[in-house]
């Protein structure tokens, strides 16, 4: 007993004295870590407050925009217009949610003026900044909407298939339908055929499925696919 006492006194003896030698280096590291969780927890506050603040400056620039403007003339839409694109102009600069909620809105705007080129871009900046989210579908859609209006119709095929694969996108089965009849337009009826099945397949309730099977009748009436 004495021998386990005198060893486990040594034991301890051995750990003070590595806690003493080493005191400042252990202290430091615990400092740096605490340091750096109040950094993070400073950060994460801050950066929460600049996309409230950001997303704030959009909604009123979103709102000076539509207010009682269902009885303007065209002139003084275009003025609103172009307001509303100087004033989100620093906050297209921004990337996250902010960064999004600009490009969208400027790509409305720009979509509104015919404006099919930077309304793509818009669009595709807000894929860019958002890609992870729930956005990010809806801007592939749009931005396909505007290739097409662009006549960049291969490019629409891929942006409707990019939409369409997106997990609990709300207008996925319109978007492959519209891949599928995209497809179709290019004479890729291969290509099509799998587009309007993956519609079946995937939303055999809903009324784009009903619209593709019309689509692969009309096909195999025609002799383009088997």
């Amino acid at each position: 007993m004495a021998e386990k006492r005198f060893d486990k006194a040594n034991a301890d003896e051995k750990l003070s004295g590595y806690m003493m030698r080493h005191r400042i280096p252990i202290i430091i590291v615990t400092t740096v870590v605490i340091a750096a969780i109040v950094v993070y927890s400073v950060c994460t506050v801050v950066a929460t407050k600049v996309n409230e603040k950001g997303i704030a400056g959009i909604d009123t620039i979103e709102y000076e925009l539509t207010k009682n403007s269902s009885d303007m003339s065209e002139t003084e839409l275009e003025t609103r217009r172009a307001d509303a694109m100087t004033n989100l102009t620093p906050y297209l600069k921004k990337n996250g949610i902010v960064g999004v909620r600009a490009s969208m809105l400027a790509a409305d705007i720009a979509f509104e003026r015919k404006d099919y080129t930077n309304a793509e871009t818009y669009w595709k900046n807000a894929a860019a900044k958002g890609k992870k989210s729930y956005t990010a579908p809806l801007a592939y859609y749009n931005e396909a909407v505007c290739s097409e209006e662009l006549n960049n119709t291969a490019d629409a095929a891929v942006l409707y298939g990019k939409a369409a694969d997106a997990e609990d996108f709300m207008l996925a089965a319109h978007a492959r339908f519209s891949q599928g009849r995209v497809y179709e337009a290019l004479g890729d009826y291969k290509s099509a055929s799998d587009a309007y099945n993956k519609v079946n397949d995937a939303f055999p309730d809903d009324t784009w499925a009903h619209l593709a099977k019309t689509r692969l009748i009309a096909l195999q009436t025609e002799g383009k696919i088997e």
